[in-house]
């Protein structure tokens, strides 16, 4: 039985949490409440990934590529230190994306699904190829599919499930959210999912993605002596011994770096 690799979490203390990092190839569900800093955790991620050597792709579905990179910059990511390509031109897409070319250390391809669906909406050639009329999640695949294959996606996130509910109908929510993680899992790539919290169930949208993932971060907000506090907790990790134990996250503004603190303790007040 070959090996278990890792990823890290390139959170400060949390690597420990998880049992030696996420797993490699696993599939990860992010989700929590709105500002509860989940894109620029999974960006966080990615970044320093590819940093390492891995090729990763940002599928974002409704915030604009622009709009991500500037959120990134504010937050402190030096985007020049990776080679960004951004997938914004539906002509590219209709073609197969066929001008990518694996030729690029530190590579980090950013899909503005977006943006590529506003402007493929009618075009017949897009249809065919890309499902774009009908099936948008085909369509995300496709595209996914077509980047591995160039080797250039070892690691994906997926932002968000939420916006893809929203901009499609799920006649069988469990099969086709089946269908779309097993196609990850086929590929061989490590994907982090990120969703909205229902406030409700206090869970992702359906609740059955949480069967369906390899492993579940929660990131939480709570109310402490008129503060706010950001909280993590592993839900669940497939193959890890981890600690599901609640931390404080914390993002050092001068590091630029996520930290995990005051595992299983109330936070200092």
């Amino acid at each position: 039985m070959a090996k278990q690799e890792f990823i890290g979490s390139y959170i400060q203390s949390f690597d420990e949490a998880l049992g030696g990092g996420f797993p490699r190839d696993h599939i990860v569900l992010v989700y929590g409440a709105a500002g509860t800093m989940k894109s620029t955790l999974c960006f966080n991620v990615l970044y320093n990934e590819v940093l390492a050597g891995k090729k990763g792709v940002y599928i974002s579905i409704e915030q604009s590529s622009l709009s991500l990179l500037k959120q990134m910059v504010k937050m402190g990511f030096d985007i020049s230190k990776v080679n960004i390509e951004v997938l914004n031109d539906a002509d590219d897409v209709i073609k197969g994306l066929t001008r990518l070319q694996d030729d690029e250390a530190k590579k980090l391809t950013i899909i503005d699904f977006g943006t590529i669906r506003k402007q493929l909406q009618g075009k017949k050639a897009a249809k065919n190829k890309f499902g774009l009329s009908g099936d948008m999640v085909e369509s995300i695949l496709s595209m996914v599919q077509t980047l591995a294959k160039k080797k250039l996606c070892d690691i994906v996130v997926l932002d968000s499930m939420t916006a893809l509910y929203s901009l499609t109908e799920l006649k069988e929510p469990r099969s086709e959210i089946f269908y779309l993680f097993e196609f990850f899992r086929d590929l061989g790539i490590t994907s982090f999912v990120i969703s909205e919290e229902n406030h409700d169930t206090h869970s992702s949208r359906f609740g059955i993605e949480s069967y369906l993932v390899d492993g579940i971060v929660h990131i939480m907000l709570t109310e402490r002596n008129r503060k706010v506090t950001r909280e993590l907790q592993i839900r669940k990790m497939r193959a890890t011994d981890c600690n599901n134990d609640i931390f404080t996250l914390e993002f050092d503004s001068k590091t630029k770096k996520f930290k995990a603190l005051y595992g299983g303790k109330m936070p200092l007040v």
